[in-house]
């Protein structure tokens, strides 16, 4: 048995250091995600949502549970080929406190195989309050929780009904036993000193207005980040087809939010059964030895005109950002920031760049003609690499590129 207190308590800080999905900066590290449980015990209005939230499985999903035995046999496979693999994660299909006799044995054999691997489960929190405890004494460093309402009559149009204690609930009142629950469990597990996050899928025109009271939520819940999804593609859309939100409309959302509580802005909903950093994604296939990676890179890229790479990084009044997916290089956008190094002299160096980084942060490596070291320093601190050269915006990007690999 652990002493819980202290378990979670030491060096709590290095953990999170380790998981990427609590750390926006922790390019390198991998999280294992074991898919345990198929059943569910949250039922959503929208079928666009199936597969999508944490905790269902809808109808037609492939993915299969496995045995506890099984997925450790896929971890010792895993961690033969990534050595960066640093959490385990258990999500999925279903909802993983649905079945937690399978949940408790595969915790327990992860953790004895494995002792300094990071544990985390993410839960649609209705059984939270109970089996809270019990994860803790498991060993379980981080929970992610999908709340995606503080109202029950909001939640009335996301959530059909609930199974709860052998009983169906519905409608507002399903929602409303759930939202109690998750904020009785987050609020258990945040006074340990679990670190807990908020996962929430906006949703156009029915809780789209709540994303800075569920983020008030969160902080006042000892939460530390949410995490803002985009709805699935299908639901994502007006009755013209269009993209409900842009880009741009939806890093607003979580700007706003940011004032509130920290947010997570490279996290995707967690897939039952993958093997993924904050740039890739590896669907497992149980019983096929190794998975193949599709590597994406953000670039921030300092340029006078938007054609070469010619300037040094303190000079840039705007950084052109560019997206690398499957060898095609896409331009993204122009991002206006203030110079480093002509910064307002009511501000020190370390302010400055401190500034300068929040608006690159989405960024996986800095390219430019040349840099001071001071910058460097804290560019490498946040995980942003750096590639210096005098060239093509495009060519640079491929040269960067084949570096990071």
């Amino acid at each position: 048995m652990y002493n819980i207190k202290a378990f979670h308590s030491n060096n709590n800080s290095n953990r999170i250091c380790r998981h990427p999905c609590f750390n926006n900066y922790a390019f390198h590290n991998a999280v294992i995600h074991l898919p345990i449980v198929s059943e569910c015990n949250v039922n959503y209005t929208d079928s666009t949502l199936w597969g999508y939230c944490p905790g269902h499985k809808g109808e037609g999903d492939s993915q299969v549970a496995v045995t506890p035995q099984e997925a450790l046999k896929r971890l010792h496979e895993v961690k033969k080929t990534i050595p960066g693999l640093t959490v385990a994660a258990i999500a999925g299909p279903g909802e993983p406190l649905a079945d937690f006799d399978a949940v408790k044995e595969t915790l327990k054999l992860v953790r004895q195989a494995y002792p300094d691997i990071l544990l985390c489960l993410s839960t649609n929190g209705l059984m939270l309050p109970i089996y809270a405890n019990h994860l803790i004494s498991l060993g379980v460093n981080f929970v992610t929780v999908n709340v995606n309402t503080v109202s029950p009559e909001t939640g009335g149009k996301i959530y059909e009904h609930i199974t709860y204690l052998g009983h169906k609930y519905y409608g507002e009142e399903g929602a409303n036993i759930l939202l109690q629950n998750q904020i009785s469990g987050i609020s258990y597990l945040t006074a340990l000193e679990v670190p807990v996050r908020i996962n929430t899928v906006v949703l156009k025109g029915i809780n789209d207005n709540e994303m800075k009271d569920i983020a008030e939520l969160a902080k006042e819940c000892g939460c530390i980040s949410t995490n803002i999804l985009k709805a699935p593609p299908a639901r994502n859309q007006d009755h013209n087809g269009l993209e409900a939100y842009s880009s741009d409309e939806f890093k607003d959302l979580r700007r706003e939010c940011e004032d509130i509580i920290p947010q997570s802005y490279y996290c995707k909903p967690c897939n039952a059964a993958t093997v993924e950093t904050l740039n890739t994604r590896i669907d497992i296939d149980f019983g096929i030895e190794t998975s193949d990676t599709v590597p994406s890179y953000r670039f921030a890229v300092c340029s006078r005109n938007g054609t070469l790479t010619d300037q040094h990084f303190g000079h840039a009044d705007k950084f052109y950002i560019y997206d690398y997916k499957e060898d095609t290089i896409s331009f993204v956008e122009t991002r206006p920031v203030e110079k480093y190094c002509h910064g307002s002299k009511e501000e020190n160096e370390e302010g400055r760049i401190y500034k300068l980084i929040k608006k690159i942060e989405d960024c996986n490596c800095v390219i430019c003609m040349r840099i001071g070291v001071c910058p460097a320093d804290a560019l490498k601190e946040k995980n942003i690499n750096i590639y210096t050269t005098y060239n093509l915006i495009q060519d640079g990007i491929r040269e960067a590129v084949n570096r990071l690999l």
